[in-house]
C-alpha cells in the first residue's frame, strides 16, 4: 500500500511541476506584448500622420551642421480628396508639397525638397512642422539628420556625387505630386 501511494504522490509531483512549467513558458505572453504586434520605424526615418497624409521613414540629409539638407521619406495621401502639406524647418524654410487624392509622394525623387541649412550635426533631431490643408491639422516632428556615412543616404546629401549606371524600375503610379520649396525668412 505504501508504494502505491507513493507513486501516486510523485506522480502527482510531475504533474504539478509539469503544469507549472508550461505556465511558467506561456506567462511571458501574459504581461509581455509580442513585439510583432507593436509599431516602430524600421529605419533611420520617423514616422507621423498629420491630417489624412502619412509621413513615413522622413528625414533630413545634410554633411553637416550649418550645410544645406535635403528632405528623404515618404509621403501618403489616403483620403479621396486632394490635398497640400507644408513642412517648416528651423533654417525658415517652407516646402508645400501637393497630393492628388490617394497618391504617393517620394522625397527622394527630383524637384528635391530642399530645407535650407540644418542646424544641426548628423545624428541630432530637428524640429519639423506640418500643416496639411484639407483638415487644417498641423504637428511638429522631430526628424533625425543623417550624412553621407552610410551609401543609401550619399546621392540624397546636397553636394554628394550623383549615381552612376541606368534605373532599373521605372514608376507606374499615375497620379503624380509636386513639390515646391522658398526661404520665409
Amino acid at each position: 500500500m505504501r508504494i502505491a501511494a507513493s507513486t501516486r504522490l510523485r506522480q502527482a509531483g510531475v504533474v504539478l511541476v509539469a503544469s507549472l512549467s508550461v505556465l511558467a513558458a506561456s506567462g511571458c505572453q501574459a504581461v509581455n506584448d509580442q513585439s510583432t504586434k507593436m509599431s516602430y520605424d524600421p529605419s533611420d526615418g520617423v514616422s507621423a500622420t498629420v491630417g489624412q497624409v502619412q509621413l513615413r521613414n522622413v528625414f533630413v540629409a545634410a554633411a553637416a551642421k550649418g550645410d544645406p539638407a535635403r528632405l528623404g521619406g515618404a509621403l501618403f495621401n489616403q483620403s479621396d480628396r486632394a490635398t497640400t502639406v507644408t513642412l517648416s524647418s528651423g533654417s525658415g524654410t517652407q516646402t508645400t508639397i501637393k497630393l492628388p487624392a490617394n497618391a504617393n509622394y517620394y522625397l527622394q525623387q527630383e524637384p528635391a525638397v530642399n530645407v535650407g541649412d540644418v542646424d544641426q550635426a548628423p545624428g541630432s533631431l530637428v524640429d519639423m512642422k506640418l500643416t496639411e490643408t484639407a483638415s487644417g491639422t498641423s504637428s511638429t516632428v522631430r526628424v533625425p539628420v543623417v550624412d553621407g556615412t552610410l551609401e543609401e543616404y550619399r546621392t540624397i546629401v546636397p553636394g554628394s556625387p550623383s549615381p552612376t549606371g541606368t534605373a532599373t524600375s521605372t514608376p507606374t503610379e499615375s497620379t503624380s505630386a509636386s513639390a515646391t520649396s522658398s526661404p520665409t525668412g
